[in-house]
């Protein structure tokens, strides 16, 4: 008896053709694959035929999202009658299903397809040669063989119902392999990085300029010229010369310099409230000794005001004026008279 697959083979034909004409899926790690199995079929018992028969099939899978995919199949069975006067029955046919995969066909992964097909039936007599349609539902599992990203294991089980003589029910076992098409083996690279450390020499920072570094300055914001402890903390009983304190000629009111050069004073008095201080007011030998010594006052007076309206408490504070009692310079030179005309500090510690 010979087997006329013609009709299955166009219909499997139209199938892939179909699934190949699809946009490819632009997702990494998801491939069309190939399949084959060994398969054996325990047959209805309306075929007249052994319960148990082996058989083949072949497919191709195209994914249409990461676990969803249609595949076309091809099946060729042979039913065995168990006489010697070679009268087998033979089925083939192709398909058409579509799988869900509960994975990624890398690690072992479960998955469920349903699907419809075509089969030719050719049996003894020729007269119930019959095309028949079919439908099929079932479950099977698939995963990566080793380390071989191409190559997997696959497995199935299909309930199979053909309507050859009104209606035949086979249970479909495969066991075989799956090819992932396109697939490139992994490669472990270890990427060794250079790193070059440059030494970076960072001076410490010293924000106040008393020579002890921020990290270890327990009193920020000292005076510029103030002498410190360790600890970066103003030594008790000291005077300092508060340089650019200017005023207007012949007036104690501060200039817009002499204010901003006072700034830094207040932000040293606010960060040290333990620190008392004198204002002491000179002046150059220019005028009378009593004009000189109104002006000195005055002008420490106009000081003192300045850092009150800063913030700062007016208990802390004594204005005094020495007038030109106490030069620092010769009243000779022009340079000696400015040095002269002065604001200084004079600490005191509570």
């Amino acid at each position: 008896m010979q087997k006329d697959t013609g009709l299955a083979i166009s219909f499997l034909l139209v199938c892939l053709a179909g699934v190949a004409s699809a946009p490819v899926l632009a997702e990494e790690g998801v491939y069309p694959h190939i399949y084959a199995l060994g398969t054996m079929t325990n047959t209805d018992s309306d075929r007249n035929v052994e319960s148990t028969n082996n058989g083949w099939q072949l497919g191709f899978g195209y994914p249409l999202t990461s676990r969803l995919y249609i595949e076309g199949l091809y099946f060729d069975n042979t039913f065995e009658t168990g006489d010697n006067n070679g009268s087998d029955f033979y089925q083939s046919g192709g398909g058409l299903d579509l799988q869900y995969g509960f994975g990624d066909r890398e690690r072992f992964t479960p998955f469920i397809l349903a699907g419809v097909g075509g089969a030719q039936n050719d049996v003894v007599p020729d007269s119930l040669d019959e095309d028949s349609f079919y439908w099929n539902v079932g479950l099977g599992f698939v995963g990566r063989i080793f380390d071989l990203q191409w190559l997997r294991y696959r497995g199935e089980a299909r309930y199979v119902q053909d309507d050859y003589l009104d209606g035949r029910s086979d249970i479909r076992f495969g066991l075989g392999l799956e090819i992932a098409l396109g697939t490139v083996q992994e490669k472990k690279e270890v990427v060794v990085e250079k790193v070059v450390y440059k030494q970076v020499n960072v001076e410490p920072k010293d924000s106040d300029g008393d020579r002890v570094v921020d990290q270890f300055d327990e009193c920020p914001n000292t005076l510029a010229g103030a002498r410190v402890d360790g600890r970066g903390c103003v030594i008790e009983q000291q005077v300092i010369n508060i340089a650019n304190v200017t005023f207007e000629t012949n007036s104690a009111q501060l200039t817009s310099f002499g204010k901003n050069t006072l700034a830094s004073a207040v932000s040293f008095l606010d960060s040290q409230s333990n620190i008392n201080i004198e204002i002491a007011g000179h002046t150059d030998n220019v005028g009378s000794d009593a004009y000189n010594l109104n002006l000195s006052q005055q002008r420490a007076a106009s000081v003192k005001q300045y850092l009150v309206s800063s913030g700062i408490e007016s208990y802390r504070l004594i204005a005094k004026g020495y007038g030109e009692s106490a030069p620092i310079a010769s009243n000779n030179t022009p340079t000696g008279r400015a040095t002269n005309r002065r604001v200084e500090f004079r600490l005191t510690t509570r």
